[in-house]
C-alpha cells in the first residue's frame, strides 16, 4: 500500500480495496467476487454496465424490483394485500437475499493461488474452472437478487407512510413509472426524512409531469426527497425561499439544453445540491438568461462586489436599501454571505450543483461557494473565495435531503461518486441499505445482536467497494458504533479504514466518522487512549485538533479529575486560540474550575494570557469586531479584573479595546 508521497495519484480504490480484503473476514472471497462482478457486469471498452440479452432486458419492471418486489406491489395496487403485510414479505425477501449473499461469500470458494510442482492434468483443470466459474455465478446472483429486494423494500417503506386508504392508488402510481420507484427508493433515506412528505412530492409529480418523470427519473428522485420541505435560506440578516416543487421540476426540464452538465444519468444524491435552490421562478428565470453556459461559477462568487463600507464602517448595506434579491445583490454588491449566496443560487439555476458553505475562525464568519467544474473530462468539487486561513478551519453545509449539517469535505468524494457507474451506484445502494437494516433503530432501547453488526460492516465493506466514494456507505459504520454492539477490534479496522481513504486529503471528514466510534467507547481508559490517538493524527489541524481536546477535557471532568481537565483547555488557549469559537469555550471552562478553588490571581493570569494571544481584528467595524475571540476574552478579562477589585484595570482595558476596534 503506498503512503502519501510515494505516487500522488495513488487511487481511492486502491488504498481501501487492499484495507477492506485485509479486515473483512472474506478476503479471498471478495478478491474472486472483483473479477467476477467486474468481468460479468462491465463492458472490457466501456466500462459501463453491460446490457442482459436475457427476458429481464424485456421485462423493465421486474429488472427493478425483482419479480417478488412486482407481484407484491401489484398486490398492495389491486388491494389483495394489504400494505402492512406487503412490508413484512418484502423485509424478510430482503433479509433472505442478503443472507445468501453473505452465505455465498462466506461459503466454500475455488482454491487461488494454489502452487503445483507439476502441471495439473487437464480434467482437474477443467473442473477448476468450472467450479470457478459457477461461484462467480452464484456471487452474481447473489448480488442481482439484493439490488431489486432492496428498492422494493424501500419503495414499499414509501407507500406505507400514506395512509392506509391510499396505499393501493400510490403503489399504482409508483408500478406506471418503475424506473422512477426504484431510482427514488434507493436514494430515499426513510429513518432521516418523512416519508409521506417525500410521497407527497412524487405523487404530484408523477401526476402532473408523467412523461418528464420518465425522461428524468434522477432529477424528479432528488426533488422529491428535497423539496419535500420548503428550501428557506437565512443569509445574515436575509431570507431567501424557494418555490413550488413543480416549477422547479419544470425550471430544470424545460431548459435542459441549457443546463451546463445536463440533467441524464447524474446521480440523484449529486442532484439533490442542485434542485435546492432559494430563488423565486423570475429569479431563476433571470439567472438562466444573464448567465446560462457560463464557464467558471467561481467568478460568480467575485462579479458581487465586496460592501467594505459595511464591514469596516458598519454602514447599512447598499442591497438592502435598495432590496435584497439577486438582481440587486449584482448591482449594489455584500458581503462574503452575499457573494457565497449570489453564486450559489445562480450556479443552480444554470445546472451545476453547488453548496453554500461557511466556516469560524477565531475572528470572523465567512461564506464561501463549491460548486462542480469541468476538470478535463471529468468533473471535480472546486472551491471559490476561501481566503487565507480559512483553508484550515473545517467549512460546513447543510444536507438538501436530510437538513443536516455537513463537512464539506465529503464533496468532492460525492462528485467521484456522480461518475461512477450506475450498476455499481445501485450495488452500493443496496449494500448500503441492507447494512443499515441490520443495525436497527439507533433509538431502540436494546441494541442489535453484534452477529448483526458484524454482518452490517461486512455488507458496508461490500458497499465501500463497490463505490469507494459514496458517504453514505462510511457513514453505516458511524451507525453501527453508536448501536453499542460494535467491537473494540472492528472500530480499530474500521477507523484505520477511514484515515487510509481520506485522512490527510479530507481530514475533516474523517474525523467526523471517527467520532461517533470514539464517542461509543465506555471504558474511559480506553476512551482517552482513542482521544489521544486522533489528537496525534490531527493535532496539525488546529480546528480539528482543539475539538478533540474540549472533548478529552469533558471526559476528564466527568471523572472529576479538574487537574487533567484544565491542563486540556490551557492547551487548546496555548496552541489553538485563534482555530475557532471552541477556545471561548475552553477559556470559560478553565476559568470554572479555578473558581472552584476560588484563586481570583490565577483566574486573572489565565484570561489575561489567553486576551493576550488571541488575534487582533483589524479592518473591520465594531459590529464584526465583537464577534471575535480576542473581543470575547476582552471582555472575560475584564470581568475577572473587576472580580479581583481591580476596577480601575478592567476600565483602562475596555477603552483601549474600544480605541483598537475604531
Amino acid at each position: 500500500m503506498r503512503r502519501s508521497g510515494e505516487g500522488a495519484q495513488s487511487t481511492l480504490d486502491e488504498r481501501v480495496t487492499v484495507r477492506v480484503l485485509r479486515s473483512a473476514a472474506c478476503s479471498v472471497t471478495l478478491l474472486a467476487l472483483a473479477v467476477a462482478v467486474d468481468a460479468s457486469a462491465r463492458s472490457p471498452a466501456s466500462g459501463q454496465t453491460a446490457p442482459r440479452a436475457t427476458k429481464e432486458a424485456v421485462d423493465e419492471p421486474v429488472r427493478l424490483l425483482g419479480a417478488n418486489g412486482l407481484s407484491t406491489m401489484r398486490g398492495v395496487a389491486d388491494g389483495s394485500i394489504t400494505g402492512t403485510a406487503a412490508l413484512g414479505s418484502l423485509s424478510k425477501a430482503f433479509s433472505d437475499s442478503t443472507n445468501e449473499l453473505l452465505g455465498a461469500l462466506s461459503g466454500p470458494t475455488p482454491a487461488t493461488g494454489a502452487k503445483h510442482t507439476k502441471p495439473a492434468p487437464r480434467s482437474s483443470r477443467t473442473a477448476k474452472a468450472a467450479k470457478q466459474r459457477e461461484f462467480s455465478l452464484r456471487l452474481r446472483e447473489s448480488f442481482d437478487r439484493v439490488v431489486p429486494d432492496a428498492a422494493a423494500w424501500q419503495l414499499c417503506r414509501l407507500v406505507t407512510s400514506a395512509v392506509p386508504a391510499e396505499q393501493g392508488a400510490v403503489a399504482g402510481e409508483f408500478l406506471a413509472h418503475p424506473e422512477f420507484a426504484r431510482t427514488l427508493a434507493l436514494v430515499a433515506e426513510p429513518d432521516a426524512e418523512e416519508a409521506a412528505k417525500v410521497v407527497r412530492i412524487a405523487r404530484a409529480l408523477m401526476a402532473q409531469r408523467s412523461e418528464a418523470v420518465e425522461r428524468f427519473p434522477e432529477l424528479a428522485a432528488a426533488v422529491s426527497v428535497v423539496l419535500d420541505v420548503p428550501v428557506v435560506m437565512a443569509v445574515n440578516e436575509n431570507v431567501a425561499r424557494g418555490c413550488d416543487p413543480i416549477v422547479v421540476f419544470d425550471h430544470f426540464v424545460a431548459s435542459e439544453w441549457r443546463m451546463f452538465f445536463g440533467l441524464r444519468g447524474i446521480a440523484p444524491e449529486l442532484l439533490i445540491y442542485l434542485v435546492d435552490v432559494a430563488a423565486t421562478p423570475d429569479e431563476l428565470a433571470w439567472a438562466l438568461s444573464q448567465f446560462a453556459g457560463h464557464p467558471a461559477v467561481g467568478e460568480l462568487y467575485d462579479k458581487v462586489e465586496y460592501d467594505f463600507d459595511h464591514l469596516e464602517k458598519g454602514q447599512p448595506k447598499k442591497v438592502n436599501e435598495a432590496g435584497w434579491n439577486l438582481r440587486n445583490i449584482l448591482k449594489f454588491g455584500g458581503i462574503c454571505a452575499d457573494q457565497a449566496y449570489f453564486a450559489t443560487t445562480v450556479g443552480k439555476a444554470i445546472g451545476v450543483p453547488c453548496a453554500y458553505t461557511a466556516a469560524t475562525d477565531g475572528v470572523l464568519s465567512h461564506a464561501w461557494i463549491g460548486f462542480v467544474a469541468k476538470s478535463g473530462r471529468h468533473p471535480q468539487w472546486t472551491e471559490t473565495g476561501r481566503f487565507g486561513a480559512y483553508q484550515g478551519v473545517e467549512g460546513l453545509t447543510r444536507d438538501p435531503q436530510t437538513q443536516r449539517q455537513v463537512s464539506n469535505t465529503q464533496m468532492p468524494m460525492l462528485v467521484q461518486y456522480g461518475i461512477e457507474p450506475s450498476g455499481d451506484r445501485a450495488y452500493a445502494a443496496a449494500l448500503r441499505i441492507a447494512a443499515r437494516k441490520l443495525c436497527g433503530d439507533p433509538k431502540a432501547k436494546t441494541p442489535p445482536a453484534p452477529q448483526a453488526i458484524a454482518q452490517a460492516l461486512e455488507l458496508a465493506g461490500l458497499a465501500v467497494r463497490a463505490c469507494i466514494t459514496d458517504p453514505r456507505s462510511w457513514s453505516v459504520v458511524a451507525l453501527a458504533a453508536q448501536s453499542g454492539a460494535m467491537t473494540t477490534e472492528q472500530k480499530q479496522l474500521w477507523a484505520t479504514d477511514i484515515v487510509d481513504l481520506c485522512g490527510e486529503s479530507y481530514p475533516e471528514y474523517a474525523l467526523r466518522t471517527i467520532a461517533p466510534m470514539i464517542e461509543s467507547i465506555t471504558d474511559p481508559g480506553e476512551r482517552h487512549q482513542a482521544l489521544d490517538g486522533a489528537f496525534k493524527l490531527f493535532q496539525s489541524r488546529g480546528d480539528l485538533a482543539g475539538q478533540i481536546l474540549m472533548q478529552q477535557a469533558a471526559l476528564f471532568e466527568a471523572e472529576t479529575n479538574l487537574a487533567a481537565a484544565g491542563r486540556c483547555y490551557e492547551t487548546v488557549l496555548e496552541r489553538y486560540p485563534n482555530d475557532g469559537p471552541f477556545a471561548i469555550s475552553a477559556l470559560k471552562a478553565a476559568s470554572a474550575i479555578l473558581g472552584t478553588t476560588n484563586n481570583v490571581m490565577a483566574n486573572v493570569t489565565l484570561h489575561d494570557r489567553a486576551f493576550r494571544s488571541m488575534e487582533v481584528p483589524e479592518g473591520i467595524s465594531p459590529q464584526f469586531a465583537r464577534q471575535s475571540n480576542w473581543f470575547r476574552s476582552g471582555v472575560m478579562l475584564a470581568a475577572a479584573l473587576r472580580l479581583a477589585g481591580r476596577d480601575r484595570d478592567a476600565l483602562l482595558l475596555e477603552q483601549r479595546m474600544a480605541t483598537q476596534m475604531r
